[in-house]
C-alpha cells in the first residue's frame, strides 16, 4: 500500500532527561493543533489537492514530496492505522488521527495485491524477458563476429574481457635497412630531341 500525510504536529518538544518519557503537551497548542488539521481535512473534502495541502501545511518531513510516505506492508505499521488504512480504497483520505507527534491526516494512493499477480498484468514483462533470454545467445555471437572480423588493438596494462579465441591480433614487424651508407644511384634521364 502506497501512503502520503500531512502532519499536524502538537509542538511539544522532548526537554525530558528520559527519552522514552512522553513529552510535556501543552494543552492549548494541542488544541490548536487539532483545530488546524481539521481545517486541513475540509479544504482537502471541499477539492484541494491532498498534494498541494501537504507541501503548504505540512509539519512531517515529507511536506516538500506532498506528505508521500512510499509503500508499506501489512505489520510495518502501528495496528491501528494498518487497520484503518488496509480497508480504506486508493484516493480515499482518513479523518483527522492523533499520534505521539501530533494529529496526522492519510491518503491511500494505491493498494498492491499480495500473492500472484494475474496474467495481464505481466504478460508484457515476461515476453520481455523471454525475448531477452533468447536474444543474448544472438546478440553474443553477432558481437564475437564482429571482433573477430576486426584489428583490435589493447594496450599494456589493460584487460581484454570480451576478446575471443579465433580474433586477429596485429603483429608488428621491423623491417631490415638495406641502405648500408650508399647513396642511391640518380638515374639517368633519357631525353629525345
Amino acid at each position: 500500500m502506497d501512503l502520503s500525510e500531512i502532519l499536524v504536529s502538537t509542538g511539544a518538544s522532548n526537554v525530558n532527561v528520559d527519552p522514552n518519557a512522553a513529552p510535556p503537551e501543552d494543552p492549548a497548542k494541542v488544541a490548536a493543533a487539532e483545530e488546524k488539521a481539521k481545517q486541513l481535512l475540509a479544504s482537502i473534502k471541499g477539492g484541494a489537492k491532498f498534494a498541494d495541502v501537504a507541501k503548504k501545511s505540512s509539519d512531517g518531513p515529507t511536506a516538500d514530496q506532498g506528505g508521500e510516505l512510499g509503500s508499506f506492508k501489512r505489520g510495518s505499521m502501528a495496528q491501528e492505522l494498518e487497520d484503518l488504512t488496509f480497508k480504506m480504497k486508493p484516493g480515499d483520505v482518513s479523518d483527522v488521527i492523533r499520534t505521539k507527534q501530533g494529529f496526522v491526516i492519510l491518503k491511500v494512493n494505491a493498494h498492491t495485491q499480495a500473492g500472484l499477480a494475474p496474467l495481464k498484468q505481466v504478460e508484457n514483462r515476461i515476453q520481455e524477458a523471454v525475448y531477452y533470454e533468447k536474444l543474448q545467445p544472438a546478440l553474443r555471437a553477432y558481437l564475437t563476429k564482429l571482433r573477430e572480423d576486426a584489428y583490435i588493438d589493447i594496450k599494456p596494462g589493460f584487460v581484454d574481457t570480451g576478446a575471443s579465441p579465433n580474433q586477429t591480433k596485429l603483429i608488428y614487424t621491423t623491417a631490415a635497412d638495406t641502405n648500408t651508407g650508399k647513396k642511391p644511384k640518380k638515374k639517368k634521364k633519357l631525353g629525345i630531341l
